[in-house]
């Protein structure tokens, strides 16, 4: 069932007040609006908001501050301090004048980069948290942390994937990420060709692995394998984010807590592995995956079972198909660049918007293996209309569910 309006506005209005995560998927810029105007919103306003940025997980990090600096000031921030934590300056995540800085700040910024450097500049050696990570965690707990690319991935919960692709890590699969002995650059890590992981993230966005960048990369395959792989007693699901979208989760942690997707220009993925069937022998087989795909303005109840709330302005899909059939694809984990109409989620979308079609089966275009990745569109739903902010066809989707299995 679609819950619709009045209980988002109330959703939305009950949620100023608590602690918020706002992840976007990399690729921010001066004009990402729908980002930048919502993060200065709940860190106090035009006018009163004092964000602090992390820039660790980049090559120059302070330069790499001034430019965001500039972009939040246009955009009505009162004040932006660069938080001087890098792995050039020497034990400065265990500064406590760095720290002190933080729990001065309304909302942190946590920018894109290097997932591994950010992680290893504010946890210790020994996985405690440094000074300053100690010291987000509080701040959190009465604000706001953001993050870009890499510095939403680190926010995860789960095993933190480093490396990696769909098709390399349904083959090899995953293993822990083993730090490289002194004067070494990578060692066994860079000869394995599956998906090397960290065994966690920071952990402010518990059981959820999020993955930027997703479906650019398709890593549909690396996620799902890493869920399977290092699945617990815990529930653990997959939150893939698209390069220039963004999720922003309210009340994170509370019984109140749900998401809002920000953004037009894509959309954010959800992979249920719970209730999932998998077996790497004789051959890999998985099934009973569900995927959901929203997209703008549409929002979720990640804390009861994942009740969707689309877009008041989007109309249920079925019955207003516009294709016939699904179209399968020969290279199903194909990156989403220069037009390519083969990856994931384009077939995905296309099999919801097919009249005839309830079931699509595509394959990888690699054949040494290669693997059947079989679409079952009938315990779903969806819904689409033009986006108001730029008049693109939008379509979002629920419980797709998925197998993927070796066929040769």
């Amino acid at each position: 069932m679609w819950i619709r309006g009045f209980l988002a506005l109330f959703l939305f209005l009950a949620s100023v007040d608590a602690q918020h995560l706002f992840l976007a998927g990399g690729g921010l810029t001066a004009e990402s609006y729908f980002f930048w105007n919502r993060l200065i919103l709940f860190a106090g306003g035009r006018g009163q908001a004092k964000i602090g940025v992390i820039t660790a997980a980049r090559d120059d990090p302070e330069e790499a501050s001034k430019e965001l600096k500039t972009i939040l000031m246009n955009h009505g921030a009162r004040q932006v301090t660069w938080i001087p934590v890098s792995g050039s300056l020497e034990d400065s995540a265990n500064n406590e004048t760095v720290a002190a800085m933080i729990m001065k700040q309304s909302a942190i910024f946590i920018d894109d980069g290097d997932v591994h450097r950010l992680i290893r500049v504010l946890r210790n050696a020994d996985g405690t948290d440094t000074i300053v990570l100690a010291a987000l965690r509080e701040k959190f707990q009465r604000g706001v942390i953001s993050g870009n690319g890499a510095g939403s991935a680190a926010l995860s919960g789960t095993p933190l994937p480093v490396s990696g692709h769909s098709y390399e890590t349904l083959v090899h699969g995953t293993k822990a990420y083993t730090e490289p002995a002194p004067g070494r650059r990578g060692g066994a890590n860079r000869r394995f060709a599956g998906c090397s992981y960290l065994t966690s993230g920071l952990g402010f966005l518990r059981s959820w692995l999020i993955e930027p960048h997703f479906n650019e990369h398709s890593l549909h395959g690396r996620t799902i394998r890493l869920l399977l792989d290092t699945r617990g007693a815990v529930d653990s699901f997959g939150l893939g984010i698209d390069r220039e979208m963004a999720i922003a989760i309210y009340r994170v942690g509370s019984e109140q807590e749900y998401a809002e997707v920000l953004g037009n220009k894509g959309g954010i993925s959800i992979i249920n592995t719970t209730k999932a069937n998998f077996a790497t022998s004789p051959k890999l087989h998985i099934s009973g995956v569900q995927i959901t795909f929203l997209t703008e303005d549409d929002k979720i109840l990640l804390g009861t079972a994942e009740e969707v709330l689309p877009a008041t302005w989007k109309a249920d899909l079925a019955g207003e198909e516009w294709h016939i059939l699904a179209t399968p694809s020969e290279d199903i984990f194909s990156a989403d660049k220069d037009g390519t109409k083969g990856n994931f989620n384009r077939v995905a979308k296309r099999l919801f918007d097919s009249q005839l079609s309830k079931k699509v089966s595509s394959v990888t275009w690699q054949s040494s293996p290669q693997f059947l990745v079989d679409m079952d569109s009938r315990s779903g739903e969806s819904f689409h209309n033009d986006s108001p902010s730029n008049s693109q066809h939008l379509i979002s989707y629920a419980r797709l569910s998925v197998s993927i299995s070796q066929i040769a």
